[in-house]
This record gives C-alpha cells, sequence and structure tokens, in this order.
C-alpha cells in the first residue's frame, strides 16, 4: 500500500506523538496513515460513525491485518482486546473491555464533545487507559471551543478541569438562565498550547490545483409558519443542538422540509435534465423527508442511506453510487456526512441543512477527492426566503472561520 507525500507526513507525525490528534480537513485522508501507523502497536480499538466501519475495515486488511466489525450490544458487551476490533459509537456505552488496548483510534472524535453523554464518559475511560490515542476529526470543535475539552483532557493535552477550560476558553459568564459557555476567548494562547499535539492541513494545502466549493443559497418561496417568530436566530446560531430541546421548533423545522420537498424535486430534476452525465448527493435532516426526496426521484433509480437503512445495505448503495449505478444518492445529514466517498459526484444539494458548523463541513466535502483536479465542488442549500432557517444559516456560514482560529 503507497500513502501520498501528505499521508506519510501523518504517519510519521502519529508515530512519534502517541497520544495526539490528527485535524486534517475532511477528505485529505486520514484513515489510511492512521491505520499504518496504528499497526505498530496491537492490539487496536477503533471507534467510529457506523457507517465508516466498512473504510475502516478495508484500510487494515490492505495492510495484511484482519479486522473485525463488532455488531450489536452482546457482541460490544462480550469482545476482548486482540488484533482489530471496530466498534460504532452507539455500541460504546455497550463496550466492556476498556483496559488491554495498546492503541485507541477515535474517528470524528467530535462525536465526543459532551462530558455528560455515556459515550463521551467511556471514550474518556478508554482514552486514559490505552497508550497510544489517534483522535481523528477534520472539524474537532463542531460549534465553539468548549466542545473540543473532553477529547484534550482524555488525551492528557490539557489536564485543567471543565470549569477552567470553559472560564478561560470559552468565555464562561453568569447568565439569566445559567451558565453560558457558548463564547470563545484566548484563542491565540489555545491555538500555540495545542500546536505541539496537532497536525492539521486543509485541502488547499494537499489538492493539486484546489477549487474552494461553491456554495449558493437558493431561496424558496414558501409560506413561513408564524411560530418561528418566537426563537432567538442569535441562540441558535450559538448553540444549534437547541432545535432538540426549545419546544416546538423541531415540528417547526420538519413541516418546513416537508413543504420545501415538491419545490426541491423541481430543483434537483432540473439538474438531472440539464446534465444527464451529472451525479447528485442529496442531504435531508429528517427521515421522512429524505423518504420521500427518495419517492419523488423514483424514475431517476436513487439509493438512499438513512438511520434506519440496515448495514449492508449501506454499503451496497454507497458503491451503487460511488459505480455509477445509481445517479442519485439521499441522505440524512445525521448518517451520511461523515467517512464515506461520494466523490463520483461535484454536485450538493441540501434540501435541508443544518445549524451546526461541523455537520455541513463535513457533509459537503464527501464529494471531494484527492484525485480530481481542478473541480470546484457546488454546495446547494435550499432555504425559504425570510424563514428562521435562512437567517441562521447565513450566519453559520460566516461562522466557520472559527476552526482554523485555534487549529
Amino acid at each position: 500500500m503507497t500513502l501520498y507525500p501528505h499521508q506519510e507526513i501523518a504517519r510519521d507525525f502519529l508515530l512519534t506523538r502517541k497520544r495526539c490528534i490528527l485535524a486534517d480537513a475532511p477528505r485529505v485522508g486520514k484513515t489510511l496513515p492512521t491505520a499504518t501507523a496504528a499497526a505498530q502497536n496491537l492490539p487496536v480499538l477503533v471507534l467510529c460513525p457506523a457507517v465508516a466501519k466498512p473504510v475502516w475495515k478495508k484500510a487494515f486488511e490492505q495492510l495484511g491485518i484482519t479486522a473485525v466489525i463488532v455488531n450489536g450490544r452482546k457482541m460490544a458487551e462480550e469482545c476482548v482486546p486482540g488484533g482489530v476490533l471496530i466498534v460504532n459509537y452507539d455500541l460504546l456505552p455497550n463496550l466492556t473491555a476498556i483496559n488491554g488496548w495498546q492503541t485507541l483510534i477515535i474517528d470524528e472524535a467530535h462525536r465526543i464533545k459532551t462530558p455528560t453523554t455515556k459515550r463521551t464518559k467511556v471514550a474518556m475511560k478508554l482514552m486514559k487507559a490505552t497508550p497510544v490515542v489517534y483522535a481523528l476529526s477534520g472539524t474537532p470543535i463542531p460549534n465553539r471551543p468548549i466542545e473540543i475539552w473532553p477529547l484534550l483532557h482524555g488525551l492528557g493535552i490539557y489536564k485543567g478541569s471543565w470549569l477552567k477550560f470553559a472560564y478561560r476558553y470559552a468565555k464562561a459568564w453568569h447568565s439569566p438562565w445559567g451558565l453560558d459557555v457558548s463564547g470563545a476567548s484566548n484563542l491565540p494562547e489555545l491555538k500555540k498550547a495545542l500546536a505541539p499535539h496537532v497536525l492539521r492541513r486543509t485541502r488547499a494545502d494537499v489538492f493539486q490545483n484546489y477549487q474552494h466549493p461553491v456554495i449558493s443559497l437558493i431561496e424558496l418561496d414558501l409560506p413561513i409558519d408564524r411560530m418561528e417568530k418566537q426563537f432567538d436566530s442569535d441562540a441558535l446560531v450559538d448553540n444549534p443542538n437547541l432545535i432538540l430541546a426549545l419546544d416546538g421548533l423541531a415540528e417547526v423545522m420538519r413541516e418546513g422540509g416537508i413543504r420545501k420537498v415538491p419545490l426541491a424535486l423541481d430543483f434537483i430534476k432540473g439538474k438531472l435534465e440539464d446534465d444527464p452525465s451529472e451525479s447528485l448527493v442529496v442531504f435531508a435532516w429528517h427521515k421522512d423527508v429524505a423518504a420521500m426526496l427518495n419517492d419523488g426521484l423514483k424514475d431517476y433509480q436513487p439509493v438512499m442511506v438513512t438511520g434506519e437503512t440496515p448495514a449492508a445495505d449501506r454499503q451496497k448503495n454507497i458503491e451503487a453510487f460511488q459505480s455509477g449505478e445509481a445517479k442519485v444518492i439521499i441522505g440524512n445529514i445525521a448518517t451520511l456526512s461523515e467517512g464515506v466517498d461520494l466523490s463520483r459526484s461535484s454536485t450538493v444539494i441540501f434540501v435541508e441543512a443544518t445549524w451546526a458548523t461541523s455537520a455541513f463541513e463535513q457533509a459537503s466535502a464527501r464529494v471531494e477527492n484527492i484525485q480530481k483536479f481542478g473541480i470546484a465542488p457546488a454546495v446547494y442549500i435550499l432555504t425559504t426566503r425570510n424563514s428562521l432557517d435562512h437567517t441562521i444559516l447565513q450566519k453559520v456560514l460566516k461562522k466557520l472561520h472559527i476552526i482554523d482560529q485555534i487549529l
């Protein structure tokens, strides 16, 4: 197996640091150099999104190492250290084998951003118990600096408490509704502290004749739910997860997505008819919106990947798209935005987008590949004119630069 020169640099970085973060931007190619480095210290445990498990298995098999994918809670409870085991985040709370691993790979490590969740607690125990830990993420800070504390603390890069980190780097203050840690402070100091432990290259650094994505907000003329006016767009930009917490907001956004479908189908079909050779990656947020799109595009024989798609079908559908058998792949952002190669296409259409900067960047990067020269990906975001969604997306797009201030 031959690595690109920039991947050889990544491999050597990992081998000399032992406990570090490989923060190369999405699609730069972190899997192969990490597998190569990890092969020096078996047994290896890989934590990754479910959709990326076959990718890791293939990487280790290219090195002549058998890798076992852990499927189901019972298998997770019974697995013991040995060889290479690959576990998805949903099964992490069921993992009982904490000790005995020599290398831990945490792929898409931004998923352990919340200290109170079961997956983060188990991941931090594993990090502290394992001699070699490689954390991988093209977007290690999903939205704000406080989210990187579990990773830094587990790696031993930052030994202080969450509260101390919050006051120093997250501009913590006591608001009327409690401690607000949505801000950012002392970023040059944080960047300097992280520098010895982090390797980050952008696609522009390593791709030949790299062309930045061309992002277009497409405004649809649709009615707006009157309930939208009660929500604060600035608060939602700082705290995108509030969509799950604020009473009524989740349903407002779901209904907004459903209303978009007829016009979205017209837009997608127009793209396919304008260029019969076109392949499209279509993202939605809600599973029922994805299902409606899939049904509306049935004449084009699309494939779909959501959280409800069985594991074997996920990989089969991705391969069908990459081979050209299917011209359109439809996925919900939570399932299809990480760890997969969809580079047959150069066009991404968000029928529903995301307010989390990391998920947006991860999803839109799926069509990029180091072997594609001089092609600017086209990213279309379909939004309703004058809506809460439109207002927030405009602010989110301006916020995407925060990672580079820290890493």
